[in-house]
């Protein structure tokens, strides 16, 4: 036992290492040498930089210490601390496990005023768990669930964190079980001859309790009257007299509550032993809230890479209804500035990005400014299940990056969300728009040979919309914006694919989309990332891969939160619209063909979109080591991925590339450089000539050219205008952009605000 006393104090030393190591002085005074270089040998089941974490000795900063210039944080050797680190990392190394561990110091000049400070670490051989037993758990229901997946395990070193660890896990779990009074008692032999541990874990569950009556006590805002009724917050809390006890009960009932929004402060905890009921079986839950005014007037103003100009109002009640129902009523434009009727010359010049607009190439679809006028009702805890409902109409317009326009008179949805897991939720929708969705006449004609005009107006024209949906979100990650180590899951399912939705019959379709994301620490304060990112869309059945499925609904990639080598929504296939200067009359009688020729450059790229996706992104994200550490961070990154149309087979790209990225209060702000060493893909190229083709009878009527080198598509003459034939041959794809063959031309920009993925 004299050893497991010794790990004992040295799991109470390792506890209070980092924290005590961050207080330590390491400035420097007249005389102390500068640490130029800290190292460490001999260490193998422990990493380098987990080690640095445990030690006072700290080097300078690496631009100080690798050009020789005073910028950057000069650190220096305290001899006191020195000592000490030896014991810090003795202990470490106890806690893991290795009581045998040697550990001694070298300090070696480096240059003058200079050292380098070796620890020399012979980690010896570790304890190991011989057997681990867990006891007093007869009678309780789904003992095998409490113990199970303990962290320790035989076989491994005797690591006494993880047996602390698993001392917590097996409390947790039986009170969430109703143990209310649950404790447990640990107990370890080792020997130090034989290297064996036979650590033990005595359960005392007491008797399975139920929850009393809930107390509430609320402080409402100074010089008004408590504004959510007492009785409303007991519905809330979900927790009635006779219910098992749970603290997961209790953490849920505090997190309703928080969802409100409606209180400055919320504790929900247990009364104090002197004030529970006689006997231990009923356990009363004491709930203290201090209210927060309850209508409130939001407003935000913003500029974004695409949107230009944004702003948003919002008007809330938080106790609507005096039920605690969340009303909302919002508004909000974007590309104000640019957008049609809130711009002009001078702030469309604002808008523009280096002498050239990222929306310029998009006119069709910045020509309106987009907008969302919208009130929604949320309704806590229905029916006293964990479902929180929400009731929304609308009437929006809004796009994506050079592909559509989607504009909705009217529109409704109704959903409901809860959470299914630890920090995972599950919502359930349906929504049922009245509007149109305008797209660019080139990809109509490209993807679904709508090249005429009637085929087009269909599309164009108004129609009801229904998509039913679920979608699940896991997120455990320590930052939401910036996080430096967890996961992110999303799932999504969407689908119109019945008249019963109210959908118009050709807009029926199903639609998958997922993605996994992951961030894990690796090196000094760096963070290495990784996200995989799937879609597919089909039509009525899984077979339907060429039906007409909505702009909307299709799938983009490529942009800075994305696949960065190429522009925003610019992988996969595209098609061109060609230069006025550039398109030829290939004859000089009827019937009149038009094309262009491979070595003609093109106005501008459309994009297609696809009914499948698939996205990789690998990053390395490397903290500034020179003057702003705190807030400057090198992304080194590959992103790989294509988007493509069923059933053909996708093309992975991959881009490398690097950026800057600055981490401000509101969101990271991120520069990359990506390389595209692919060509431009071949595609069809069309001509718009609306000015030179309108004609009296047809004044709207705004013809579509295919122009791609040699298509056999004779134009002919209806309504006093120049048009492609009813349902004639589709445009080859037999335009081939020309390369880009300097490699600084194969650099691609792109610019984004918030977080990565």
């Amino acid at each position: 036992m004299r050893a497991a006393t010794i790990a004992l104090f040295a799991t109470a030393v390792c506890v209070a290492a980092p924290a005590s190591v961050q207080a330590q002085d390491i400035s420097c005074d007249r005389g102390d040498p500068e640490v130029r270089a800290l190292d460490f040998r001999g260490n193998r089941a422990v990493s380098s930089s987990d080690l640095a974490l445990r030690v006072t000795t700290t080097p300078s900063a690496i631009l100080r210490r690798s050009l020789r210039i005073a910028l950057g944080e000069k650190r220096c050797l305290n001899r006191t601390e020195l000592p000490r680190d030896v014991l810090r990392l003795k202990a470490y190394y106890r806690d893991r496990g290795f009581y045998s561990a040697q550990i001694d110091t070298v300090v070696q000049p480096a240059g003058r005023d200079a050292v380098r400070v070796l620890f020399q670490i012979n980690e010896g051989q570790p304890t190991v768990v011989r057997s681990y037993t867990v006891t007093g758990l007869q009678g309780v229901a789904d003992s095998a669930d409490i113990i199970n997946r303990l962290e320790l395990r035989v076989g491994q070193p005797f690591d006494f964190s993880l047996f602390k660890a698993d001392i917590d896990s097996t409390v947790q779990r039986l009170r969430n079980a109703g143990y209310y009074r649950a404790d447990a008692i640990s107990g370890w032999d080792t020997n130090n001859d034989s290297l064996i541990a036979r650590p033990s874990i005595t359960v005392l569950p007491g008797k399975r309790a139920r929850f009393g009556e809930p107390q509430v006590h609320v402080t409402p805002v100074e010089g008004r009257h408590q504004e959510i009724s007492t009785n409303t917050v007991r519905r809330i809390l979900g927790i009635a007299p006779g219910d098992q006890y749970s603290d997961r009960a209790i953490v849920e009932a505090q997190r309703s509550l928080f969802q409100l929004g409606a209180y400055r402060h919320i504790e929900v905890s247990p009364l104090p032993d002197t004030l529970q009921p006689p006997g231990d079986t009923i356990v009363i839950v004491d709930a203290q809230l201090t209210e927060d005014y309850v209508r409130r007037l939001d407003s935000e103003a913003g500029w974004a890479t695409l949107d230009c100009g944004r702003l948003r109002l919002q008007y809330s009640d938080l106790n609507f209804a005096k039920s605690a129902r969340r009303f909302e009523f919002t508004a909000q434009a974007s590309k104000i500035g640019y957008g049609d009727p809130l711009q002009t010359r001078f702030t469309r010049d604002l808008c523009t990005l280096y002498g050239r607009s990222p929306l310029t190439s998009d006119s069709a679809f910045s020509s309106p400014f987009h907008y969302y006028v919208g009130f929604s009702i949320k309704q806590p805890r229905l029916l006293g299940t964990r479902w929180v409902p929400t009731l929304s109409l609308y009437s929006e317009r809004r796009g994506e990056y050079l592909a559509y326009l989607r504009s909705t008179a009217v529109g409704a949805d109704l959903s409901a969300t809860r959470d299914v897991a630890d920090r995972t939720q599950l919502r359930l929708g349906y929504g049922l728009e009245y509007g149109r969705t305008q797209a660019p006449q080139a990809v109509l004609c490209a993807l679904f040979n709508r090249c005429d005009e009637i085929s087009r107006a269909l599309i164009d024209s108004l129609a009801t919309l229904g998509v039913a949906s679920a979608a699940i979100v896991r997120v455990r990650t320590d930052n939401l914006i910036s996080p430096t180590r967890g996961t992110v899951m999303r799932a999504e399912a969407r689908t119109s694919a019945s008249s019963l939705l109210g959908t118009s019959s050709n807009l029926f379709f199903n639609k998958g989309s997922g993605d996994i994301a992951w961030f894990a620490p690796f090196g000094w304060h760096n963070v290495l990332s990784a996200r995989i990112r799937g879609g597919v869309v089909v039509g009525r059945r899984l077979s339907d891969t060429l039906l007409f499925v909505p702009p909307q609904e299709r799938l983009y990639a490529g942009g800075a939160t994305s696949v960065r080598g190429f522009q925003q929504n610019e992988l996969g296939g595209v098609v061109y619209i060609a230069r006025d200067r550039d398109v030829r009359r290939d004859t000089l009688t009827p019937p009149f063909r038009y094309s262009v020729s491979d070595t003609s450059g093109f106005d501008r790229v459309v994009p297609e979109g696809g009914n499948a996706l698939f996205v990789a992104n690998l990053e390395y994200r490397v903290r500034d080591p020179f003057l702003f550490p705190n807030y400057v961070q090198y992304t080194f990154f590959v992103d790989g991925g294509d988007v493509w149309n069923r059933p053909s087979s996708p093309k992975i790209k991959w881009t490398p590339g690097l950026g800057l990225r600055v981490l401000t209060p509101v969101a990271p702000i991120q520069v990359n450089i990506g390389y595209n060493p692919y060509p431009s893909p071949a595609g069809p190229i069309y001509f718009e000539d609306p000015l030179r083709a309108q004609s009296a009878v047809r004044p709207d009527i705004s013809p579509l050219y295919c122009v791609s080198p040699n298509n056999g598509i004779d134009l002919v003459f209806k309504d006093g205008v120049l048009q492609p034939p009813d349902n004639g041959p589709t445009c080859p794809r037999t335009y081939h952009p020309p390369e880009r063959k300097t490699w600084y031309r194969r650099l691609v920009l792109t610019f984004s605000i918030g977080p990565d993925f």
